[in-house]
């Protein structure tokens, strides 16, 4: 009997645990169903796969991020050393930094159950995902915390997860952890103030330092606000105010900050490495006082779908969280239960984003030294998120019978702010006066709701969930319609092909070449179909790549090189010898379905290469008697600081064809050659500036105004223009034999580009048409290449060529045979001091050449085994770190466990 008893108890106290965690558990529940059905209804709304033929990828998410991806998936289950090296990566990099900043969030491990067809799918789960967890973590946040009820915290949760800058930057996906982690940190933090808990919040720092740096970084200084805040607010929730336990509890969150740094350490040191040779050469925090938005410019970031396109280059900060946050903010103000200093610390640090977002030294700050190109402010969810928790504090300490005066200012606020924006929409293209309208509907309804809640206590939260879920599901609808999408179709057309192209050229370990396209979707497909390429986009670009580009007239930027226009020179001396090509016919063979492929630049010296393979849309080219991997030089190569000179692409590639020919031959290769003669149609030079530097103007408005350069090529020799670094496709249009010149855009630098190869004729014409008034920029150059003696050269190379006998992307063996007494082996790999360099065994002492952007190392005459490694020596220092923030954790962690048992037992002792 007593049996049966026990165990009935037993099964009722388990039901009771059952219960009581269902109903922990069902807010929870509810967050999941409200995003779900959101994130569905707006998937279904604009096509998104897999509802419809839309992706998501779109700007930098379909240009870089996605090939980054697929370097993910392959790395983690077939390369794992390209984690540190890979000539997937321009033509060589570093990969630490890239996965630091792109890869390393624990969200990307979805993508190995994904096929890299099926990757668009992929990044939609991915998004969904993130979206999801923010609003979790926040939920988690308002009810631990500051103990919401379901409807409150979900009406929080959805304005956090559904942010303006969370719907802006869902194409930054990996700056989305930061939004998934920011609420457990806060959550961390208040443990740390009210019991000295750390686990979560050096745990929770640690892992968004780990998964993104950049982002991890703007949240640190955030903190160092956002700390002092919540030690006078806790502070303040006893009712007392002690200075001294104030800077204790301070300096227990400096504490426990740097072992979450240290922990970190592991990614964050050799990240500090790769930055040095990358954006960190670009740092400026020049002390000035040049100031970029005003109050005005911000606020206007508070309405309903206030954003455009034109936003993402050069708008105000993505501030909005819906008319709940911004009434419930204003209120934290007048609200006369939160004491006076919280209030002050609140509005300094409102005050120090303010400052932020106005002046631009404090913005560079933010972004590490940086002024961001393109999405500005990238730090704005911290402020978003600040608002959120004063607008969670006006709530819970609001007074349950509302003063009249509180809702009549702020509906005075609105109405001004209303009337303002609407004399001055001229000057906010993202407003129109729908959106007002809108925004003024949902604050007048909740105003309403606010002020009368405790009539109906039951009823009205829930109300006010229906506004907001209403509200910030249509701010993300109007905010996503002016993006444009990448068509599935299209997307998977070309990555089939892609992959079709470049399966005969993927090759072994025992060997080394490059390919390049003459077409492309995007810089970084060499990571998404595995070949070794010359293209690259990203962040984290090694500085002196883009400058080593720049130098030989190809098209470079701060973030890009672009091999769109190779020499034979270029062509030979980084290895290419894979061509891919669009056949003349490609666009017959090309449904409307399916994507068009084209050319980036007219490429008319390719035509010296043999076609070995071809398709109906693409045809396959080889260069059997390219340099390889390196080449035997003049030893003075070593001894010139700055060789190369900016804008002298000529000058350059003739500089490194004289320290590879022995023969000391006294010609140039380059021969400059006159235009025959130059006509203006419809076009006057209005000023010559120093004689190499026109101002073209367009005559009397006539439509049509060019310029015509007419030439004659006396030889079947390669003819290159210069082209000077003013021309975009912005300002002119070119064209060649009255055929459209392709030329890629944009570019830093004289850029080489073909004029002829394999045509003897006269009165060749080249014309570039105005697309503006007036357009000014320095002369274009005409230059003929000696191609019989250049290949007489590039023969007497072939014996002495460096064979590679084993490849790997960190490590690299061969064999050479060298001509000269002494030599320097240039390497077209980037310089990079992590690489060790062994010959015949004895390691020797690497140099940075050609103004320090090439790896060269001495070599002495005969034949010799070259053997290179690659290893980032910071990770043994982030190790050490990170061991270090292991053992002050974990003994912290122990030494508090042990005085908390000692207590207990005191106390019970005492108790007895």
């Amino acid at each position: 009997m007593q049996g049966h008893l026990m165990s009935d108890r037993m099964s009722n106290g388990y039901l009771v645990k059952e219960f009581i965690m269902s109903l922990k558990l069902r807010p929870y529940l509810l967050n999941f169903l409200i995003v779900t059905g959101i994130f569905s209804l707006i998937c279904v709304l604009f096509s998104f796969v897999p509802f419809g033929d839309e992706t998501l990828l779109t700007v930098d998410l379909g240009q870089q991020y996605i090939d980054f991806y697929s370097q993910f998936k392959d790395t983690l289950l077939q390369h794992p050393t390209k984690f540190f090296y890979s000539f997937e990566k321009g033509f060589g990099g570093e990969m630490v930094g890239l996965w630091a900043y792109y890869l390393m969030s624990p969200f990307n491990l979805i993508l190995l159950f994904f096929n890299e067809s099926n990757f668009d799918l992929a990044v939609t789960l991915l998004t969904y995902l993130k979206v999801l967890a923010a609003s979790l973590s926040f939920m988690f946040l308002s009810r631990r915390i500051y103990r919401l009820s379901t409807p409150f915290a979900l009406s929080f949760s959805v304005s956090y997860a559904l942010m303006s800058y969370m719907i802006v930057y869902l194409l930054n996906i990996m700056w989305l952890d930061g939004l998934v982690l920011l609420p457990l940190i806060a959550y961390g933090l208040h443990r740390i103030i009210d019991e000295r808990h750390f686990g979560v919040y050096v745990a929770s720092l640690a892992l968004i330092l780990i998964a993104n740096y950049y982002i991890g970084y703007m949240i640190c200084l955030f903190l160092a606000f956002y700390a002092l805040f919540v030690v006078v607010e806790r502070q303040e929730a006893h009712q007392r105010f002690d200075l001294k336990q104030a800077a204790f509890d301070y300096g227990a969150f400096i504490r426990y900050s740097l072992y979450a740094v240290l922990i970190a350490g592991i990614m964050l040191i050799p990240t500090i490495d790769s930055l040095s040779i990358g954006k960190g050469t670009h740092q400026s925090l020049e002390l000035t006082l040049d100031a970029s938005h005003n109050l005005a410019d911000i606020l206007s970031k508070t309405f309903i779908g206030s954003f455009n396109f034109d936003e993402m280059s050069a708008g105000s900060p993505n501030i909005y969280a819906g008319m709940l946050v911004l009434i419930l903010s204003l209120q934290y103000f007048m609200e006369k239960k939160i004491h006076w200093r919280e209030k002050v610390v609140a509005l300094l640090i409102l005050a120090m984003f303010f400052v932020s977002f106005r002046y631009d030294v404090i913005n560079k700050l933010w972004h590490g030294g940086q002024f961001p190109i393109w999405y500005h402010y990238r730090f704005s969810f911290t402020t978003t998120f600040f608002l959120i928790v004063l607008a969670i504090r006006a709530w819970i300490h609001q007074e349950r019978t509302q003063p009249i005066w509180i809702p009549l200012v702020q509906l005075g606020v609105i109405g001004g702010m209303l009337v303002y924006y609407y004399q001055h929409l001229g000057s906010y293209e993202f407003l129109t006066e729908t959106k007002l309208l809108i925004s003024l509907v949902f604050y007048i309804v909740l105003v309403l709701l606010l002020y009368f809640r405790h009539q109906e206590r039951r009823l009205i939260p829930w109300l006010i969930l229906a506004v907001v879920i209403t509200e910030m599901a249509g701010n993300a609808g109007l905010i996503l319609q002016d993006l444009n999408y990448v068509n599935q179709g299209k997307f998977r057309d070309y990555t089939a092909v892609l992959d079709e192209a470049v399966a005969p050229v993927r090759h072994g370990d025992d060997t080394f070449y490059r390919s390049h396209k003459t077409f492309m979707r995007t810089k970084n497909e060499a990571m998404y179909a595995h070949y070794h390429g010359l293209n690259h986009f990203g962040s984290t670009i090694e500085a002196h790549v883009p400058e080593l580009f720049g130098y030989l007239g190809l098209p470079d930027g701060n973030g890009f090189v672009a091999y769109s226009n190779g020499s034979l020179l270029t062509d030979d001396l980084f290895a290419v010898r894979y061509l891919i090509d669009i056949t003349e016919d490609t666009a017959s063979h090309t449904s409307d379905e399916q994507y068009l492929l084209y050319r980036e630049a007219t490429d008319l010296d390719s035509l010296k290469y043999p076609i070995v393979q071809q398709s109906d849309r693409y045809l396959l080219r080889e260069n059997t008697d390219h340099l390889g991997l390196a080449v035997e030089m003049r030893p003075e190569l070593a001894d010139s600081e700055d060789l190369l000179n900016a804008n002298d692409p000529v000058g350059n590639q003739e500089k490194i064809l004289a320290l590879m020919d022995f023969s000391n031959h006294p010609d140039n290769y380059f021969r400059r050659q006159a235009f025959d003669e130059v006509e203006y149609h419809n076009v006057t030079v209005t000023d010559k500036g120093d004689g190499d530097y026109y101002t073209y103007e367009r005559d009397n408005n006539k439509s049509s105004a060019y310029v015509d350069l007419s030439f004659t090529t006396t030889s079947e020799n390669p003819y290159y223009f210069t082209l000077p670094s003013q021309l975009n496709k912005d300002k002119v249009s070119l064209n060649l034999n009255d055929t459209r010149y392709r030329w890629y855009t944009p570019y830093r630098r004289r850029q080489l580009t073909n004029a002829s190869y394999g045509t003897m004729q006269a009165d060749q014409s080249f014309r570039f048409y105005l697309e503006e008034d007036e357009f000014t920029a320095n002369l274009i150059n005409l230059y003929e290449f000696d191609e019989a003696r250049y290949d007489q050269l590039i023969a007497s190379k072939q014996d002495h060529r460096f064979e590679v006998t084993h490849f790997n992307h960190n490590l690299i063996e061969g064999t050479i045979t060298t001509e000269l007494p002494t030599s320097q082996l240039l390497f077209t790999i980037p310089y990079d001091d992590n690489w060790t360099v062994t010959v015949d065994g004895e390691t020797v002492e690497t140099k940075a050449v050609l103004n320090d952007t090439l790896l060269s190392v001495p070599m002495s005459q005969g034949s010799h085994t070259v053997r290179l490694h690659y290893f980032p020596r910071g990770i043994y220092y982030g190790l050490a770190a990170m061991i270090m923030g292991l053992v002050f954790s974990l003994g912290e962690g122990i030494l508090r466990r042990r005085r908390q048992l000692k207590t207990d037992a005191t106390f019970g002792m005492m108790k007895e």
